[in-house]
């Protein structure tokens, strides 16, 4: 005689969670290489450089590379955080010339130097944030947003200069980047860079925010999974790449002693170009910022070198759009994701 209570079905084991997708060891393994060859580019072209200037190499060389490096090395960081993500961010001019027009004009306005670079860098951030909100809320292509978002702010920063859009430097600001400004023998300017190279390192290496940037680049749906929060991580990385252009623009002031609203006009191509020529992949997922930092200081050499020969400056941007194109094809070559 059968009991009239039946065994229970035995509980499934529950399926074992999705594989989060990685870089493949070919695509790590290429965005290292390439950094290092980069850097080894980048020491064979110093004495190549006299091939420019027989003045060339020089300490002075040495100095005024570290010294222009510093400020594509800040915009570049900002670059390459939003490039992580498998975005690119085209309103590089309009944001840079932000923050040199608001810490002079705030600086001019009465306020100290400090609180108006500080609140030039915030005010930078949240246009960034805007930008990040506006590609996550609504699914529009990264490019198109910032290119338009730009546009509107170069714009009103048109208006708002009535004509006048020249600002001068503050004199503790300009001191910051005269090589004369040393601190144990060293100018100040270099000490910036190394602070730049390792907070920009840790930012994008060591931080939430950059492993999410990474995630975001390999896979969207596989971040999602994994529990990120897609629409703040975006958010926050395009703030704080706002931050770094406007922190780029408060910087190219104080080296020109002044600043007109077509400061940043000139890094847009080389922020892009140091990302990619370090090893970065364009649709994002993998990069380092020690890639992209021996890229800002190479191109910074090469537009040295440039116009030590008494070449143009468009001469520059030839170089800058070719070196992309180069990069690009390496990477293809080389059968990484791009």
């Amino acid at each position: 005689m059968t009991s009239g209570t039946t065994n229970p079905a035995p509980a499934s084991s529950p399926s074992p969670p999705a594989e989060q997708p990685t870089a493949t060891p070919q695509r790590s393994q290429w965005w290292r290489s390439q950094a290092l060859v980069v850097w080894a580019l980048l020491l064979l072209c110093l004495p190549l450089s006299r091939l420019a200037n027989e003045g060339f190499p020089s300490v002075s060389l040495l100095v005024n590379v570290a010294i222009l490096g510093l400020f594509l090395a800040v915009i570049a960081f900002g670059q390459g955080l939003v490039i992580l993500t498998g975005g690119i961010d085209l309103s590089v001019a309009s944001t840079v010339a932000l923050g040199a027009y608001l810490t002079g004009s705030l600086w001019t306005g009465g306020l100290p130097v400090a609180v108006a670079v500080v609140a030039a860098v915030a005010v930078c951030a949240v246009v960034g944030a805007v930008n990040g909100l506006i590609i996550s809320r609504f699914g529009f292509p990264a490019f198109i947003v910032t290119l338009a978002v730009g546009t509107i702010l170069g714009s009103v920063l048109l208006g708002a200069a009535r004509g006048a859009p020249a600002q001068a430097s503050p004199d503790s600001l300009s001191a910051l980047f005269r090589q004369d400004t040393t601190l144990l023998g060293v100018p100040v300017a270099i000490w910036l860079l190394v602070v730049v190279a390792a907070l920009g390192s840790f930012i994008q290496h060591q931080t939430t925010l950059g492993v999410r940037a990474y995630a975001l680049g390999n896979s969207v749906p596989a971040a999602r999974n994994a529990r990120v929060d897609v629409g703040r991580t975006t958010v926050s990385v395009y703030a704080v790449a706002g931050a770094a252009y406007g922190l780029g623009g408060v910087m190219l002031l104080g080296y020109a002693s002044g600043a007109d609203l077509n400061v940043g006009e000139p890094w847009l191509l080389p922020s892009i170009a140091a990302v990619v020529v370090g090893g970065a992949a364009i649709r994002g997922g993998s990069g380092s910022y020690g890639g992209t930092l021996a890229g800002a200081l190479l191109l910074t050499l090469l537009g040295i070198d440039i116009s030590a020969t008494g070449l143009s400056e468009g001469y520059k941007q030839i170089v800058y759009g070719a070196v992309i194109v180069i990069a690009l094809l390496g990477s293809r070559l080389a059968g990484r994701r791009f």
